[in-house]
């Protein structure tokens, strides 16, 4: 009994570790191009599907990539349309770790774990070249999940004379719901979808579990994995977590199709795997059935894809508790993609921007119309752009200290600059609102020519920042542009208003303190296109290059 219980604690940490180790260590070696493929997918719900299911047969980690689409999503750097392809696709490809081992089961593989792991270590200690490193780290993955099978497959005899494990499994796990909720629990507690079919697979070869019961707990398995995803979604915008919940309901929904068939889908998988690997035993099946299930779930979606966007988008809305003054795009997922963290940096100022402009236009509206409660509104948006502009530096500081490219790290410096441009803006409105208090509690009066003049500055000023916005989103080269102009424009302007504002204090039509007052307007006006004009240029270039 000692020896099934050491055989089972030390082969199933084993095998974890192997595979966690095997999945790091492959998407490490092959991180930057996964990275670079999404963030700039931009395809239809197919080509997302078939992009998920490549990247996940290559680093062997359906979390990874799930979670990293979760973090785009939350980002606005991919549509969630896209999102749910990728998750049909990845849920495909991390069954090969599965087929693997079957197949190490089948051509005793396991025999040559020793030597695997030996080579592993080998390459990850004498390469000095990263990749290969990591590539070193996947093979001692490969060697220790084979290590950690065959620490389990020793213990075969064992079990199948235990007679209370036997006892435990042929009366329980082999009612459906409770083969499905074993599968939950243990892929929730272990992280590893593969572990768990790792571990399927010896049950099944001691004959402790048949393949219908088998097939249930690989049911359960597949909701398992969706915790992960759940959880790096909690702190997330609503679109992450659609993303989320995406992935769970198509796990969870495929589950219970699957189950109301399910004595036609073990005999589905009995059936294919007879005809296209005769003689596989009930390991080999159940890698099957996890290929199957999952191939199944994704042609039943593909199709309803746009309805369950819909669906999604229906059922899970803003949280009230949602505040503006937390960060919408800057998701920490983010920091080791370095492409996808600047631009979701960029996207996080460009919303930054436009509260920018709604507090300008209600310092504007509160000036013209002597209205407090908008002058008062102004003032709560200038705190939330203090509060955003911290967190946004915080986030890039962060991301510094990353490993970056050389064109990466000199964009850290202007990614600052232009937040902290934005911030200027509303200190510069907040200037606005208390010389509009000014002229309130003095009952001061403009004439109509200066309020038609600031009218004028004002209209380019919000052309500016849609412009800037635009820019900032899209990267467009016309409206960066268009800002440069305006701004050469802004001097000569601001010159044309000061000699206006002199002439109409010669003849009388305008009072000193009224006119004190409209200089200061003018001032901070120019000021504040001139922070729009620097935000623009420096951050619409980024997006224009990245």
């Amino acid at each position: 009994m000692k020896e099934l219980i050491f055989g089972l604690i030390g082969g199933t940490a084993l095998l974890m570790y192997g595979v966690d180790k095997m999945g790091t260590g492959l998407e490490k070696a092959s991180g930057e191009m996964m990275r670079k493929i999404l963030s700039v997918l931009t395809g239809k719900v197919w080509s997302a599907f078939l992009v998920g299911t490549f990247l996940t047969a290559l680093v062997q980690s359906s979390t990874a990539i799930t979670v990293l689409t979760v973090g785009f999503v939350n980002a606005g750097l991919m549509k969630l349309p896209q999102a749910i392809g990728i998750i049909y696709g990845a849920n495909i490809g991390t069954t090969i770790t599965a087929q693997l081992m079957a197949f190490s089961f089948r051509l005793e593989l396991t025999d040559i774990a020793l030597p695997v792991l030996g080579v592993g270590f080998a390459i990850s200690l004498l390469s000095k070249n990263k990749t290969l490193k990591n590539f070193g780290d996947a093979v001692m993955g490969f060697g220790m999940m084979f290590l950690g099978l065959r620490i389990l497959n020793s213990g075969v005899p064992f079990m199948q004379s235990n007679e209370t494990l036997r006892f435990f499994f042929l009366n329980y796990a082999s009612v459906p719901w409770i083969a499905i909720l074993l599968g939950i629990v243990a892929t929730a507690a272990v992280h590893s979808s593969a572990a768990t079919v790792g571990l399927v697979m010896v049950l099944g070869q001691a004959g402790l579990l048949d393949l219908s019961s088998a097939i249930c707990v690989m049911f359960g398995d597949n909701i398992g994995t969706c915790i992960t995803a759940q959880l790096a979604s909690v702190q997330g915008n609503v679109h992450a977590r659609r993303a989320a919940w995406a992935h769970t309901l198509y796990n969870i929904i495929g589950v219970l199709i699957a189950w109301i068939l399910l004595p036609w889908f073990t005999h589905i998988v009995a059936v294919a795997t007879d005809y296209f690997q005769p003689g596989g035993d009930i390991a080999v099946q159940i890698a099957n059935s996890h290929t199957i299930f999952n191939i199944f779930s994704a042609v039943v979606f593909l199709p309803l894809t746009k309805y369950y966007v819909k669906f999604l988008e229906t059922v899970i809305r803003d949280r009230e508790e949602d505040q503006e003054v937390v960060p919408v795009f800057t998701d920490r997922l983010l920091l080791d993609t370095p492409i996808a963290a600047i631009k979701a940096a960029i996207a996080e100022t460009a919303r930054t921007a436009g509260i920018a402009r709604r507090m300008f236009d209600e310092v504007m509206q509160g000036f013209y119309r002597n209205d407090p409660a908008k002058l008062d509104q102004a003032e709560r948006d200038e705190e939330t752009l203090n509060d955003l502009q911290r967190q946004i530096t915080e986030y890039i500081i962060e991301l510094s200290k990353r490993p970056l490219s050389y064109k990466e790290s000199a964009m850290v410096p202007t990614l600052i600059a232009g937040i902290n441009n934005v911030e200027r803006i509303g200190d510069h409105s907040l200037s606005l609102s208390r010389l509009a208090h000014e002229k309130m509690e003095k009952n001061l009066v403009f004439s109509s020519e200066a309020l038609t003049d600031l009218q004028e500055i004002r209209d380019i000023i919000f052309t500016m920042f849609d412009l800037t916005v635009k820019a900032l989103e899209t990267g467009d080269k016309e409206a960066i542009a268009q800002v440069e102009d305006m701004e050469s424009r802004m001097d000569g302007l601001s010159k044309r208003l000061q000699e206006g504002h002199a002439k109409r204090l010669e003849e009388g039509r305008c009072t000193v303190e009224s006119g004190l007052i409209f200089l200061d307007v003018v001032n901070y006006l120019e000021r504040i296109a001139d922070h729009i004009y620097k935000v623009c240029v420096a951050l619409g270039g980024l997006t224009t290059n990245s």
